[in-house]
Protein backbone atom coordinates (compact mmCIF):
# COMPACT_ATOMS: atom_id res chain seq x y z
CA UNK A 1 0.00 0.00 0.00
CA UNK A 2 2.24 2.80 -1.29
CA UNK A 3 1.18 6.16 0.13
CA UNK A 4 3.85 8.28 -1.55
CA UNK A 5 5.35 8.63 -5.03
CA UNK A 6 8.87 10.03 -5.38
CA UNK A 7 10.03 11.09 -8.86
CA UNK A 8 13.69 11.94 -9.46
CA UNK A 9 14.70 14.53 -12.06
CA UNK A 10 18.51 14.42 -12.15
CA UNK A 11 19.23 17.49 -14.24
CA UNK A 12 20.98 20.56 -12.78
CA UNK A 13 22.32 23.76 -14.32
CA UNK A 14 25.55 23.14 -12.36
CA UNK A 15 26.93 20.69 -9.80
CA UNK A 16 27.24 21.88 -6.18
CA UNK A 17 30.43 20.96 -4.35
CA UNK A 18 28.60 19.05 -1.57
CA UNK A 19 25.99 17.17 -3.59
CA UNK A 20 26.05 13.37 -3.75
CA UNK A 21 22.57 12.90 -5.26
CA UNK A 22 22.30 11.38 -8.76
CA UNK A 23 22.62 14.42 -11.00
CA UNK A 24 23.73 15.57 -14.45
CA UNK A 25 24.51 19.01 -15.83
CA UNK A 26 21.46 19.95 -17.90
CA UNK A 27 23.21 21.11 -21.04
CA UNK A 28 23.66 18.41 -23.66
CA UNK A 29 21.80 15.71 -21.76
CA UNK A 30 19.11 13.30 -22.96
CA UNK A 31 16.12 15.15 -21.48
CA UNK A 32 13.41 13.81 -23.77
CA UNK A 33 14.73 10.25 -23.64
CA UNK A 34 14.94 10.41 -19.88
CA UNK A 35 11.35 11.65 -19.47
CA UNK A 36 10.10 8.94 -21.82
CA UNK A 37 12.01 6.30 -19.83
CA UNK A 38 10.57 7.77 -16.63
CA UNK A 39 7.06 7.42 -18.05
CA UNK A 40 7.76 3.78 -18.93
CA UNK A 41 8.88 3.14 -15.35
CA UNK A 42 5.81 4.90 -13.93
CA UNK A 43 3.50 2.83 -16.14
CA UNK A 44 5.15 -0.35 -14.88
CA UNK A 45 4.43 0.61 -11.26
CA UNK A 46 0.92 1.75 -12.18
CA UNK A 47 0.31 -1.78 -13.45
CA UNK A 48 2.19 -3.73 -10.76
CA UNK A 49 1.42 -1.70 -7.63
CA UNK A 50 -1.28 0.78 -8.54
CA UNK A 51 -1.66 4.42 -7.56
CA UNK A 52 -5.03 4.19 -5.80
CA UNK A 53 -3.53 4.55 -2.28
CA UNK A 54 -1.25 7.50 -3.05
CA UNK A 55 -1.63 10.58 -0.89
CA UNK A 56 1.51 12.50 -1.85
CA UNK A 57 3.77 13.15 -4.82
CA UNK A 58 7.29 14.55 -4.47
CA UNK A 59 9.37 15.59 -7.49
CA UNK A 60 12.98 16.02 -6.42
CA UNK A 61 16.43 16.07 -7.88
CA UNK A 62 18.69 17.31 -9.15
CA UNK A 63 16.67 20.37 -9.95
CA UNK A 64 13.26 19.61 -11.50
CA UNK A 65 12.77 23.29 -12.35
CA UNK A 66 15.98 23.26 -14.40
CA UNK A 67 13.78 21.76 -17.13
CA UNK A 68 11.53 23.96 -19.24
CA UNK A 69 7.73 23.67 -19.16
CA UNK A 70 7.85 21.93 -22.54
CA UNK A 71 10.39 19.39 -21.32
CA UNK A 72 8.53 18.44 -18.15
CA UNK A 73 4.97 18.69 -19.49
CA UNK A 74 4.73 15.02 -20.64
CA UNK A 75 5.36 13.95 -17.04
CA UNK A 76 2.54 16.08 -15.68
CA UNK A 77 0.23 15.03 -18.49
CA UNK A 78 0.77 11.41 -17.49
CA UNK A 79 0.34 12.03 -13.74
CA UNK A 80 -3.00 13.72 -14.28
CA UNK A 81 -4.15 10.90 -16.50
CA UNK A 82 -2.96 8.03 -14.27
CA UNK A 83 -3.73 9.41 -10.80
CA UNK A 84 -7.01 10.61 -9.34
CA UNK A 85 -5.60 13.98 -8.28
CA UNK A 86 -8.24 14.84 -5.63
CA UNK A 87 -6.80 11.99 -3.52
CA UNK A 88 -3.38 13.74 -3.45
CA UNK A 89 -3.08 15.75 -0.24
CA UNK A 90 0.40 17.15 -0.93
CA UNK A 91 2.24 17.66 -4.23
CA UNK A 92 5.78 18.97 -3.73
CA UNK A 93 8.39 20.06 -6.25
CA UNK A 94 11.96 21.08 -5.50
CA UNK A 95 13.22 24.28 -7.09
CA UNK A 96 16.25 26.51 -7.21
CA UNK A 97 15.58 30.22 -6.79
CA UNK A 98 17.40 31.22 -9.97
CA UNK A 99 15.29 29.17 -12.39
CA UNK A 100 11.79 29.97 -11.18
CA UNK A 101 9.98 32.16 -13.71
CA UNK A 102 6.44 33.49 -13.71
CA UNK A 103 5.57 31.17 -16.60
CA UNK A 104 7.02 28.11 -14.86
CA UNK A 105 5.32 28.83 -11.53
CA UNK A 106 2.01 29.49 -13.25
CA UNK A 107 2.25 26.17 -15.10
CA UNK A 108 3.19 24.18 -11.98
CA UNK A 109 0.31 25.69 -10.02
CA UNK A 110 -2.07 24.83 -12.86
CA UNK A 111 -0.86 21.22 -12.45
CA UNK A 112 -1.92 21.29 -8.77
CA UNK A 113 1.57 21.45 -7.28
CA UNK A 114 0.74 22.49 -3.70
CA UNK A 115 4.18 22.84 -2.10
CA UNK A 116 7.51 24.30 -3.25
CA UNK A 117 10.83 23.42 -1.62
CA UNK A 118 13.51 25.99 -2.40
CA UNK A 119 17.21 25.13 -2.26
CA UNK A 120 18.51 28.18 -0.38
CA UNK A 121 21.27 26.66 1.82
CA UNK A 122 22.63 30.02 3.02
CA UNK A 123 22.13 33.75 2.50
CA UNK A 124 25.87 34.47 2.70
CA UNK A 125 27.29 35.14 -0.76
CA UNK A 126 30.75 33.96 0.31
CA UNK A 127 29.39 30.64 1.58
CA UNK A 128 27.18 30.17 -1.47
CA UNK A 129 30.29 30.29 -3.65
CA UNK A 130 32.11 27.87 -1.32
CA UNK A 131 29.44 25.19 -1.77
CA UNK A 132 29.01 25.86 -5.47
CA UNK A 133 25.57 27.46 -5.46
CA UNK A 134 24.90 29.78 -8.40
CA UNK A 135 22.02 31.87 -7.08
CA UNK A 136 22.39 35.16 -5.23
CA UNK A 137 20.58 36.08 -2.04
CA UNK A 138 18.24 38.53 -3.73
CA UNK A 139 16.99 35.75 -6.00
CA UNK A 140 15.69 33.81 -2.99
CA UNK A 141 13.60 36.80 -1.93
CA UNK A 142 12.38 37.29 -5.49
CA UNK A 143 11.42 33.60 -5.79
CA UNK A 144 9.45 33.65 -2.53
CA UNK A 145 7.75 36.89 -3.58
CA UNK A 146 6.87 35.38 -6.98
CA UNK A 147 5.37 32.26 -5.38
CA UNK A 148 3.34 34.26 -2.87
CA UNK A 149 2.09 36.64 -5.58
CA UNK A 150 0.59 33.63 -7.38
CA UNK A 151 -1.10 32.34 -4.24
CA UNK A 152 1.45 29.74 -3.08
CA UNK A 153 1.70 29.75 0.71
CA UNK A 154 3.16 26.30 1.41
CA UNK A 155 6.84 27.08 0.83
CA UNK A 156 9.84 25.32 2.35
CA UNK A 157 13.34 26.75 2.56
CA UNK A 158 16.23 24.28 2.70
CA UNK A 159 19.12 25.60 4.80
CA UNK A 160 22.54 24.09 5.50
CA UNK A 161 24.68 24.85 8.53
CA UNK A 162 28.17 23.77 9.64
CA UNK A 163 29.49 24.79 6.22
CA UNK A 164 33.32 24.87 6.41
CA UNK A 165 34.30 28.34 7.59
CA UNK A 166 30.78 29.33 8.62
CA UNK A 167 30.51 31.24 11.89
CA UNK A 168 27.72 31.19 14.43
CA UNK A 169 26.94 34.83 13.62
CA UNK A 170 26.57 33.93 9.93
CA UNK A 171 24.12 31.20 10.86
CA UNK A 172 22.18 33.67 13.00
CA UNK A 173 22.04 36.02 10.01
CA UNK A 174 20.77 33.17 7.80
CA UNK A 175 18.01 32.38 10.29
CA UNK A 176 17.02 36.05 10.47
CA UNK A 177 16.80 36.23 6.66
CA UNK A 178 14.72 33.05 6.52
CA UNK A 179 12.35 34.28 9.23
CA UNK A 180 11.89 37.59 7.42
CA UNK A 181 10.54 35.70 4.39
CA UNK A 182 7.71 34.31 6.55
CA UNK A 183 7.44 30.88 4.94
CA UNK A 184 5.48 27.86 6.18
CA UNK A 185 8.35 25.40 6.54
CA UNK A 186 12.11 25.41 7.11
CA UNK A 187 14.46 22.43 6.84
CA UNK A 188 17.91 22.88 8.36
CA UNK A 189 20.56 20.23 7.75
CA UNK A 190 24.08 19.92 9.04
CA UNK A 191 26.50 19.65 6.13
CA UNK A 192 27.76 16.11 5.62
CA UNK A 193 30.82 15.80 3.41
CA UNK A 194 29.94 12.79 1.26
CA UNK A 195 32.38 10.72 -0.78
CA UNK A 196 32.60 11.46 -4.50
CA UNK A 197 31.90 15.18 -3.99
CA UNK A 198 34.20 18.12 -4.63
CA UNK A 199 34.23 19.00 -0.93
CA UNK A 200 35.31 15.48 -0.06
CA UNK A 201 38.19 15.62 -2.52
CA UNK A 202 39.29 18.95 -1.04
CA UNK A 203 39.08 17.47 2.46
CA UNK A 204 41.16 14.43 1.46
CA UNK A 205 43.82 16.79 0.04
CA UNK A 206 43.88 18.76 3.34
CA UNK A 207 42.46 21.80 1.57
CA UNK A 208 39.32 21.91 3.70
CA UNK A 209 38.78 22.16 7.45
CA UNK A 210 35.51 20.74 8.69
CA UNK A 211 33.40 22.43 11.35
CA UNK A 212 34.29 21.36 14.89
CA UNK A 213 31.73 19.00 16.47
CA UNK A 214 31.12 21.32 19.41
CA UNK A 215 30.52 24.28 17.10
CA UNK A 216 28.18 22.15 14.99
CA UNK A 217 26.22 21.21 18.13
CA UNK A 218 25.99 24.89 19.11
CA UNK A 219 24.68 25.71 15.63
CA UNK A 220 22.03 23.01 15.83
CA UNK A 221 20.89 24.27 19.23
CA UNK A 222 20.73 27.81 17.80
CA UNK A 223 18.55 26.59 14.90
CA UNK A 224 16.13 24.85 17.27
CA UNK A 225 15.98 27.74 19.72
CA UNK A 226 15.52 30.46 17.09
CA UNK A 227 12.90 28.74 14.96
CA UNK A 228 10.94 27.48 17.98
CA UNK A 229 10.83 31.00 19.41
CA UNK A 230 9.32 32.27 16.16
CA UNK A 231 6.38 29.90 15.94
CA UNK A 232 7.87 26.93 14.12
CA UNK A 233 7.07 23.47 15.46
CA UNK A 234 10.17 21.30 15.63
CA UNK A 235 8.52 18.08 14.46
CA UNK A 236 11.50 16.12 13.09
CA UNK A 237 15.24 16.27 13.74
CA UNK A 238 15.89 18.69 10.86
CA UNK A 239 12.42 20.01 10.07
CA UNK A 240 10.27 22.86 11.36
CA UNK A 241 6.76 23.89 10.33
CA UNK A 242 4.16 26.48 11.28
CA UNK A 243 1.04 24.51 10.40
CA UNK A 244 1.86 21.94 7.72
CA UNK A 245 4.60 19.37 8.42
CA UNK A 246 5.70 17.63 5.22
CA UNK A 247 3.25 14.78 4.62
CA UNK A 248 5.41 13.00 2.06
CA UNK A 249 8.56 12.94 4.17
CA UNK A 250 6.60 11.55 7.09
CA UNK A 251 6.01 8.38 5.09
CA UNK A 252 9.77 7.77 5.30
CA UNK A 253 10.00 8.43 9.04
CA UNK A 254 6.87 6.38 9.81
CA UNK A 255 8.25 3.50 7.73
CA UNK A 256 5.35 3.54 5.29
CA UNK A 257 5.73 2.13 1.79
CA UNK A 258 6.35 4.41 -1.20
CA UNK A 259 7.19 4.17 -4.88
CA UNK A 260 10.46 5.69 -6.07
CA UNK A 261 11.13 6.23 -9.78
CA UNK A 262 13.93 7.87 -11.71
CA UNK A 263 17.70 7.82 -11.74
CA UNK A 264 19.14 6.53 -8.45
CA UNK A 265 15.71 6.59 -6.79
CA UNK A 266 14.92 4.44 -3.76
CA UNK A 267 11.58 2.80 -3.06
CA UNK A 268 9.92 0.54 -0.50
CA UNK A 269 7.14 -1.72 -1.76
CA UNK A 270 5.68 -4.95 -0.35
CA UNK A 271 8.42 -5.22 2.26
CA UNK A 272 11.19 -4.77 -0.33
CA UNK A 273 13.60 -1.83 -0.38
CA UNK A 274 15.12 -1.15 -3.80
CA UNK A 275 17.45 1.27 -5.53
CA UNK A 276 17.69 2.24 -9.20
CA UNK A 277 20.89 2.58 -11.19
CA UNK A 278 22.69 5.93 -11.05
CA UNK A 279 23.84 5.64 -14.69
CA UNK A 280 21.56 7.49 -17.10
CA UNK A 281 22.63 5.24 -19.98
CA UNK A 282 21.85 2.07 -18.00
CA UNK A 283 18.58 3.63 -16.80
CA UNK A 284 17.32 4.51 -20.28
CA UNK A 285 18.57 1.25 -21.84
CA UNK A 286 16.83 -0.90 -19.20
CA UNK A 287 13.48 0.83 -19.67
CA UNK A 288 13.78 0.77 -23.45
CA UNK A 289 13.99 -3.01 -23.00
CA UNK A 290 10.90 -2.91 -20.72
CA UNK A 291 13.00 -3.81 -17.65
CA UNK A 292 12.97 -1.99 -14.33
CA UNK A 293 16.34 -0.23 -13.73
CA UNK A 294 16.76 -1.71 -10.22
CA UNK A 295 20.36 -2.52 -9.26
CA UNK A 296 19.80 -3.46 -5.64
CA UNK A 297 16.84 -4.85 -3.70
CA UNK A 298 16.47 -6.23 -0.21
CA UNK A 299 13.55 -8.19 1.20
CA UNK A 300 13.42 -6.95 4.78
CA UNK A 301 13.32 -9.53 7.54
CA UNK A 302 11.02 -9.09 10.53
CA UNK A 303 14.08 -8.01 12.53
CA UNK A 304 15.06 -5.36 9.97
CA UNK A 305 11.51 -3.98 9.81
CA UNK A 306 11.44 -3.55 13.59
CA UNK A 307 14.87 -1.88 13.56
CA UNK A 308 13.71 0.61 10.94
CA UNK A 309 10.45 1.24 12.77
CA UNK A 310 12.49 2.23 15.83
CA UNK A 311 15.24 4.44 14.45
CA UNK A 312 13.21 6.09 11.70
CA UNK A 313 10.32 6.83 14.06
CA UNK A 314 12.63 8.33 16.64
CA UNK A 315 13.53 11.05 14.15
CA UNK A 316 10.09 12.50 14.88
CA UNK A 317 9.88 14.69 17.95
CA UNK A 318 6.77 12.93 19.24
CA UNK A 319 8.67 9.66 18.96
CA UNK A 320 7.14 6.20 18.70
CA UNK A 321 4.52 4.13 20.49
CA UNK A 322 6.08 0.86 21.64
CA UNK A 323 2.71 -0.81 22.16
CA UNK A 324 1.63 -0.05 18.60
CA UNK A 325 4.88 -1.45 17.20
CA UNK A 326 4.50 -4.57 19.35
CA UNK A 327 0.98 -5.09 18.02
CA UNK A 328 2.05 -4.45 14.42
CA UNK A 329 4.86 -7.01 14.49
CA UNK A 330 3.47 -9.35 17.17
CA UNK A 331 6.64 -8.93 19.22
CA UNK A 332 7.14 -7.59 22.74
CA UNK A 333 9.29 -4.59 21.78
CA UNK A 334 9.74 -3.61 25.41
CA UNK A 335 11.35 -6.98 26.13
CA UNK A 336 13.29 -7.00 22.84
CA UNK A 337 14.93 -3.66 23.59
CA UNK A 338 14.82 -3.75 27.40
CA UNK A 339 18.57 -3.24 27.85
CA UNK A 340 18.90 -0.48 25.23
CA UNK A 341 15.82 1.39 26.48
CA UNK A 342 16.95 1.24 30.11
CA UNK A 343 20.44 2.43 29.18
CA UNK A 344 19.27 5.34 27.01
CA UNK A 345 16.60 6.53 29.43
CA UNK A 346 19.03 6.39 32.35
CA UNK A 347 21.63 8.32 30.32
CA UNK A 348 19.07 11.02 29.57
CA UNK A 349 19.02 10.46 25.80
CA UNK A 350 15.44 9.14 25.70
CA UNK A 351 12.36 9.95 27.72
CA UNK A 352 9.33 7.75 28.17
CA UNK A 353 5.73 8.65 28.87
CA UNK A 354 3.53 5.55 29.15
CA UNK A 355 4.10 3.57 25.94
CA UNK A 356 5.72 6.42 24.00
CA UNK A 357 9.45 7.14 23.81
CA UNK A 358 11.19 10.10 22.17
CA UNK A 359 14.56 11.80 22.04
CA UNK A 360 15.44 14.33 24.75
CA UNK A 361 17.27 17.59 23.98
CA UNK A 362 20.48 15.78 24.88
CA UNK A 363 19.55 12.81 22.70
CA UNK A 364 19.00 15.06 19.70
CA UNK A 365 22.66 16.04 19.75
CA UNK A 366 23.76 12.42 19.50
CA UNK A 367 20.84 10.96 17.59
CA UNK A 368 22.92 8.64 15.38
CA UNK A 369 24.51 7.08 18.46
CA UNK A 370 21.05 6.55 19.94
CA UNK A 371 19.74 4.95 16.73
CA UNK A 372 22.63 2.47 16.69
CA UNK A 373 21.36 0.99 19.95
CA UNK A 374 18.29 -0.31 18.11
CA UNK A 375 20.20 -2.35 15.53
CA UNK A 376 19.51 -5.92 16.58
CA UNK A 377 22.22 -7.39 14.39
CA UNK A 378 25.06 -5.60 16.23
Amino acid sequence: MAKGLYIHIPFCDHICTYCDFPKLVTQGQRHSEYIQALLTELKAYEKQVGFHDLQSIYIGGGTPTALSVEQIQPLFDYLHKAIHMPQIKEFTIEANPENLTKEKVSYLLSQQVSRFSLGVQTFQEELLKRIGRKHQCHQVKEAVSLLKSQGMTNINLDLIYAIPGQTLSQLEADLAEALALDVEHISAYSLIVEEHTQLYLAYMKDKLTLTDNEVEAMMYEKVIQTLSQHGYQHYEISNFAKSFPSLHNQWYWKNEEYIGVGLGAHGYINGVRYQNTRSINAYIDALNEQKLPIVESNVLSQEEKIEEEMFLGLRLMNGINLKQISTKYRVDVDALYHEALSKLIEAGDLKRIDDRICLTSQGLLMANDVFEQFLLSI
